[in-house]
């Protein structure tokens, strides 16, 4: 009787634990659940607000019976394939401003809701009012329902609620369900044990007081396993673990859509902040076109256009740093080690920097240690790179006061040194919580920050895989109110006087090459435009092929000295074209034939594909270089000098 009463305790203990845990996890999976769905038209309405809906039909100045009866034809059908992926779900919209709900779907079932207040007794009140997404159960007139409340937030304004809701009555199936399975298996264990205890009472103790101890830890850690038993009681042993195991998974799957969701907001507002910064420059480009268009004086004009210069630089900035984030985050960042003057790079930072900080009315200050080695081996436009981005961090974040420099070196061995650079500012700031996440990609040091100051939030990240790929570290220091030094350090090879060769100055546009005749096979008409500018500046006869089948037909009926060739156009791009312009000489040259021609023409790629494999595809077309838009005069410059002159 002893045995059996203790038994008994144990499988009541037993049936508690595992009842409590399947609750548990039923729930808080519901809850995970409904909120996740009520998110779903949060994100399939996109950035879109009403009011942009209303505007895309000219209903803003509408009755507000018409508003909802068009957001309704707008919105129904979201929320009404939502309900009807999830039967049993109820799922609809809500407008403050209209004070009605939108959508109730399924629609064909809810439809006279459609228009309606919510009334101040409502359950659903007491979340709007504190502004917050919530779980909630309560009375509706369906009946026992758990109700998941959203709010949708537009331009920082709660404009509105999403909410999903199902019966509870459903919620209590599948525990019911779960439980009853669970209260089968512990009636089956209690038979079996009982049976065998009668029979091999002190084993049959034992692995019943293991049974009982494993279930007691499952309860804190569904990881673990209960030990192997004999007989009967080991199939037991075995269907505990298993539903433990699942009753696991159900938790790393309902964390998992914890981390799904939490990754897609990241993406919305990494979206949205790349829209803001992108979209800022071009606005500043496009608006200052139309002034410099009407401007009434040369003065006014030539500012207009110094404007539209500036704005669509930091576009390119913008850009730069997208491709640099994608290179990096793909492996294919490559760093250069070409040798050039230390003071000379930090010189032209100075210099690009300076009017940014006079603008800002600080001071800047550049401290290089005096023995600090001049020409070294490295990559010279990734420093400046990095060095210009904590720069112009440090004149944002900086109200007034000073920026510092310092620039140190060590001897790390044989022709290698260590360079230490620090930028110290007086700026707003960090806290420890903030500097934290402060080298993550999309991260600044939280998120006002990106809307007072704007950026992408990539800066500091590519400056930090920069550094390590220069074989370097970077940290920072800061207080609030105190201001920030950021520090790296990077490896670079001293260079011997024999490896040194000085650049030579070019004068863009001063050079003429009078005489000699180009191709231009460029789609964009205003890209032929202002490639015909400055070629024509050059002196150079140049005739436009508008896709690559024109360019091959161009070549084989006039002899040209250089052929500048885009990538990307229709009918035949670029790549194609130049394999038929070399099947074309290869084939002339085998036969001897069309003397007159020369055999090879240079072939220069001119194109917005930037990327490395971008360049390598031209070379292993046959092209003979390969220059990336927007086009750097430099650039253009250095090739027709090449071709021309050599």
């Amino acid at each position: 009787m002893i045995l059996m009463f203790f038994m008994a305790i144990s499988l009541i203990m037993s049936w508690s634990t595992i009842r409590y845990v399947s609750h548990t996890i039923v729930n808080e999976e519901k809850e995970e659940k409904l909120m996740s769905f009520a998110t779903l038209p949060d994100i399939g309405l996109g950035d879109k607000s009403y009011d942009d809906i209303l505007a895309e039909h000219d209903a803003l100045d509408e009755t507000n019976e018409a508003k909802i009866e068009i957001l309704n034809k707008a919105l129904a059908p979201m929320t009404d394939d939502i309900a009807k992926a999830y039967p049993g779900l109820g799922i609809g919209f809500y407008s403050f401003e209209l004070d009605a709900i939108i959508t109730y779907g399924p629609s064909s079932e809810f439809r006279d809701f459609i228009g309606k207040s919510i009334g101040e007794d409502h359950p659903g009140r007491i979340v709007m009012d504190t502004g917050k997404e919530l779980v909630i159960t309560g009375t509706m007139l369906r009946g026992d329902i758990m109700n998941a409340m959203h709010p949708l937030v537009r331009d920082d304004e709660v404009i509105g609620y999403i909410w999903a809701n199902e019966l509870t009555t459903e919620i209590e199936k599948k525990f019911y369900s779960t439980t009853t399975s669970m209260i089968i298996l512990l009636c089956l264990f209690f038979v079996i044990a009982l049976t065998i205890a009668i029979i091999f009472s002190r084993r049959t103790m034992r692995d019943l007081s293991k049974i009982v101890s494993g279930v007691r830890e499952l309860h804190s850690d569904l990881s673990k396993k209960l030990e192997p038993a004999a007989g009967e009681l080991g199939e037991v042993v075995n269907s505990i673990n298993t539903m433990a195991a699942d009753v696991a998974k159900a938790n790393e799957e309902r964390n998992a859509l914890v981390m799904a969701e939490a990754a897609n907001l990241a993406q919305r507002d990494f979206l949205a902040r790349m829209s803001h910064e992108i979209r800022t420059p071009m606005n500043g480009v496009l608006g200052m076109t139309l002034l410099a268009m009407d401007a009434k004086s040369e003065p006014q004009r030539l500012n207009y256009l110094g404007k539209i210069h500036s704005s669509a630089t930091l576009l390119l900035g913008i850009i730069n740093d997208i491709l640099d984030f994608s290179k990096i985050e793909a492996g294919k960042m490559d760093i250069e080690n070409q040798p050039f003057s230390l003071r000379e790079n930090l010189n032209n930072v100075q210099d690009l920097i300076m009017p940014r900080m006079e603008d800002n009315n600080l001071t800047l200050t550049v401290d290089i240690e005096d023995s600090t080695p001049d020409k070294v081996i490295g990559d010279g436009l990734r420093l400046s790179q990095v060095l210009l981005n904590l720069l112009s961090n440090a004149a944002k974040f900086t109200k007034d006061g000073s920026v510092r420099v310092d620039v140190k070196w060590d001897v790390l061995s044989a022709g290698m040194v260590r360079l230490f650079v620090s930028v110290e500012d007086t700026g707003i700031g960090m806290s420890e919580e903030q500097q934290a996440n402060l080298f993550k990609p999309f991260s600044q040091a939280d998120s006002s920050t990106a809307r007072k100051f704007g950026g992408t939030g990539l800066g500091l990240s590519i400056s930090k895989a920069l550094v390590e790929l220069m074989d370097g570290s970077i940290a920072v220091k800061s207080e609030p109110d105190k201001g920030s030094v950021f520090s790296f350090y990077i490896s670079l090879e001293l260079c011997k006087d024999e490896d040194w060769v000085e650049a030579e100055e070019t004068h863009m546009l001063t050079q003429n090459f009078a005489g000699h005749t180009i191709l231009v096979v460029e789609d964009n008409d205003i890209n032929r435009e202002i490639a015909g500018a400055i070629f024509g500046e050059m002196g150079l006869i140049t005739d436009f092929a508008e896709d690559g089948e024109k360019g091959v037909e161009a070549f084989m009926a006039k002899n040209y000295d250089l052929i500048f060739m885009d990538i990307r156009m229709p009918v035949m791009d670029g790549i194609e074209a130049t394999q038929k312009i070399r099947g074309i000489e290869r084939q002339r040259t085998l036969l001897d034939i069309d003397t007159e021609h020369i055999h090879h023409v240079p072939i220069i790629a001119m194109t917005a594909n930037a990327m490395k494999e971008d360049k390598e595809a031209s070379l292993a077309a046959g092209m003979d270089g390969h220059i990336s838009k927007p086009i750097s005069l430099t650039e253009i410059q250095a090739v027709l000098s090449k071709t021309f002159n050599s």
